[in-house]
């Protein structure tokens, strides 16, 4: 892998991570496109996503640090009111974070071997489609609370298999649940925070393995994540509230069958 196969790969990753595209199965598409490509491995992969992870602290910095401190306010009556405030979104991610792992865990293997098969990719693009074009069509009024968290949750476990948008599948699963838009448009990125770490974590065991020589190529890559991340999330944020993820559905679907018949 070289400079400019990294930051292409970082700018797909970056685009693709918060639009509900997929942007595992777009690194998976990219990659096959690139003569003579030899996959790194889940840690570079994961490492994009850690650098979009970035992106969400940075663009939701304000809503995440009350959500750090919002526990204080069991114990402290000065932070009750930040407590009350963001305590929906608190113990949801917490308890939406607790099935992603369960199956993300159980999923890692089978993942690994699906990011050399670009037709696999392509039927869960279609089913992708699927999920964005009829969900585009809830108008619901629920808060997040604990039973919908948990099946969202599942949902995003269920994600780590390429070509399932993570983004777009807990958007969906939301609406699907009666979830406002609004409401969803914040969580489905915000609960992507612990996931990621989580995966970043589990990756790191790798980091041995990476050459000296390749660390820069890698910090490029994250670099171009970063930046398309950062722009991307509001993008998506935008057409989640004004229901308009037909489009979206639509290109799934394109890429899928053309991922099938064509790569």
């Amino acid at each position: 892998m070289d400079y400019t196969t990294a930051i292409i790969l970082g700018i797909v990753q970056g685009l693709t991570e918060f639009l509900p595209v997929s942007s595992s199965g777009h690194l998976v598409i990219v990659q096959s496109l690139f003569k003579d490509f030899v996959q790194p491995g889940m840690l570079f992969d994961t490492l994009l996503h850690g650098a979009t992870l970035g992106a969400v602290v940075v663009y939701f910095r304000h809503r995440i640090f009350e959500l750090l401190i919002s526990p204080l306010g069991l114990i402290n009556n000065d932070y009750k009111i930040i407590y009350f405030e963001n305590k929906r979104f608190f113990w949801g991610i917490i308890i939406a974070t607790i099935p992603t792992g369960i199956i993300g865990l159980s999923l890692e293997k089978t993942v690994e071997g699906m990011f050399s098969t670009p037709s696999y990719v392509g039927y869960f693009l279609i089913a992708t489609s699927v999920l964005l074009l009829f969900s585009d069509r809830f108008h619901g009024q629920k808060l997040i609370s604990v039973v919908p968290a948990f099946l969202i949750g599942i949902v995003q476990g269920l994600a780590v298999i390429p070509g399932i948008s993570r983004s777009g599948s807990t958007t969906a699963a939301g609406l699907y649940l009666g979830i406002k838009r609004s409401e969803m448009g914040e969580f489905t990125f915000l609960m992507s925070v612990p996931a990621i770490l989580g995966a970043i974590i589990l990756q790191s065991r790798h980091l041995g393995d990476v050459a000296s020589s390749e660390i820069p190529m890698y910090l490029a890559g994250m670099a171009a994540a970063f930046i398309t991340g950062f722009f991307a999330i509001g993008m998506m944020v935008y057409f989640i509230k004004r229901a308009n993820l037909r489009l979206f559905a639509m290109y799934c679907l394109v890429m899928g069958i053309v991922s099938i018949v064509w790569i």
